[in-house]
């Protein structure tokens, strides 16, 4: 029997579960979870991530987390502390778990059955490290991503071990420890639950959390963006100069968090993809998140260099992997949709923005054309629309298609939406990238349209395929573009793509 008390925080009154009834409860849940074995959209139920505080003493933790959790409504993540000691500090805990850290916990399985773990403890505490592995034996075939954060004095090298890649070490001794544990906390938690802003979709967090071989990591804040971009850069290049070439051998992957007081427009998330790029190589693909804080005077950034593998490969129950592959892209897409159209704000008022839309208006005069990622990013559009953002436009398209695939099967290749038509291409990018796009045309026009829409998908792929940073795509191509109309080399532009222009 494994001594474990729980206390659930509720609104009016803390309710306590004895061990009896909560072991019952645990084997009902192992059942559920059996269920969602067979069942897929079972894991439809199961949180996104969790916070887990693990240890006797984190008081100056648990603070900070509730602080940075109250305001957030909506986006935050549970609140979960595992001790060995009554504590005074249910209040600010969604959950307490009182439990005899001497023996096995295979029960708490059902406890912190979550896609991402977030374990926050302090290596300084006696004992600390014997809890912890009980947990990771505990969730090894639960499917969950484990990440670390150790707020103490920090581990030996042979410790670390036990824990792989994503250890993650700020000493809360000194200010500047617990200032950029926030910074992190803040990063892993704003692509976790997107609210506003622009994020990663939630397969790329799998990817890049899960089964990592190298990690090379930085945080900063600094009032100017430029700045902070060089401190983290100049934080992660001092790890690589001393990382042995094995694990940089496997590095493919950058995950660049940003939060702001206001919204990155694209033209700033190219300018800084370029920079991140020009510093790492062209290898490297770049997965990009901008959440918003409205508290925040500056810049607080997050940039890690890592590995991917393959969701098989992390997530070893296959339903699990299904429902991920499908129904989680998503939901993600549409959250992180809500806030997009004020993104692409840095061009509004701007007057060579609006010659840039006469000249392609030109260009494509019997259809609009808009190529787009899997979140709904604008890769290529030719207008536009109504005076609506781009991003928005997009995003409707996206959700559509992304509707249509996991209802029926498959995405439509066209739409009739009153006297216009919508014809539909998705294609394979680099990388396995899934592109989109849609023609809006007039009935009778959709021969053009389609040949527009293809020729603009080749132009996108090709600029992938060179290297080119999804952010920039769209402003390189309508340049392209402009510039080929205004000194008449569009035809040798498009010549190859098979482009209809009038």
């Amino acid at each position: 029997m494994i001594g474990i008390t729980c206390y659930l925080r509720i609104p009016c009154f803390i309710k306590i579960i004895e061990q009896g009834r909560l072991i019952h409860l645990m084997q009902e849940i192992s059942a559920l979870s059996s269920l969602s074995d067979s069942n897929p959209m079972m894991e439809y139920f199961r949180p996104r991530g969790k916070i887990v505080c693990v240890g006797k003493d984190l008081t100056t933790e648990l603070q900070i987390i509730h602080e940075y959790l109250a305001p957030k409504n909506e986006s935050r993540l549970p609140l979960l502390l595992l001790t060995t000691k009554n504590t005074p500090l249910n209040d600010i805990c969604d959950q307490v778990v009182i439990f005899d850290s001497e023996k096995m916990l295979s029960q708490i399985y059902s406890i912190l059955n979550s896609f991402f773990l977030i374990f926050i403890f302090n290596s300084s505490e006696e004992g600390v490290f014997n809890i912890l592995g009980a947990l990771l034996a505990s969730i090894e075939f639960s499917g969950a991503i484990p990440i670390f954060i150790d707020t103490g004095a920090g581990l030996q090298p042979s410790q670390k071990e036990i824990f792989g890649e994503c250890y993650f070490h700020y000493d809360f001794s000194v200010e500047s420890g617990r200032l950029n544990f926030l910074i992190l906390l803040d990063g892993i938690v704003s692509a976790l639950t997107p609210f506003s802003g622009f994020g990663v979709t939630f397969t790329d967090l799998i990817q890049i959390f899960g089964n990592s071989k190298s990690m090379f990591y930085g945080v900063s804040s600094s009032e100017d963006l430029d700045i902070g971009i060089k401190d983290s850069i100049d934080q992660v290049g001092d790890k690589l100069v001393l990382a042995l070439p094995e694990k940089l051998e496997v590095l493919g992957t950058i995950f660049f968090s940003v939060t702001s007081k206001k919204p990155l427009s694209l033209k700033k998330m190219s300018d800084v993809a370029n920079r991140i790029i020009n510093t790492f190589g062209k290898e490297f693909e770049i997965k990009f998140s901008n959440s918003i804080d409205s508290r925040l005077e500056g810049f607080n950034i997050v940039l890690i260099l890592t590995d991917i593998n393959p969701i098989e490969k992390i997530m070893h129950k296959s339903t699990a992997t299904d429902f991920i592959t499908s129904v989680i892209p998503s939901i993600t897409s549409d959250e992180t949709k809500s806030e997009n159209k004020t993104i692409d704000s840095s061009f509004a008022d701007s007057n060579e923005e609006d010659e840039r839309f006469v000249v392609l208006n030109r260009i494509f005069s019997e259809s609009e054309v808009y190529i787009f990622n899997d979140g709904g990013l604008p890769l290529f559009a030719s207008h536009r629309p109504a005076g609506q953002e781009v991003c928005l436009y997009t995003g409707l398209f996206s959700a559509i298609q992304t509707m249509s695939s996991d209802l029926i099967g498959h995405t439509p290749d066209h739409l009739t939406a009153g006297d216009k038509r919508c014809v539909f291409i998705s294609q394979i990018g680099p990388q396995d990238s899934q592109l989109r796009g849609v023609a809006i045309c007039s009935s009778g026009s959709e021969k053009t349209a389609r040949e527009s829409l293809t020729a603009s998908m080749n132009l996108v792929k090709e600029l992938l395929k060179n290297g080119e940073p999804e952010y920039a795509v769209n402003d390189r191509i309508q340049g392209l573009l402009v510039k080929g109309y205004q000194n008449g080399s569009i035809d040798s532009i498009l010549k190859a793509s098979n482009f209809h222009a009038s």
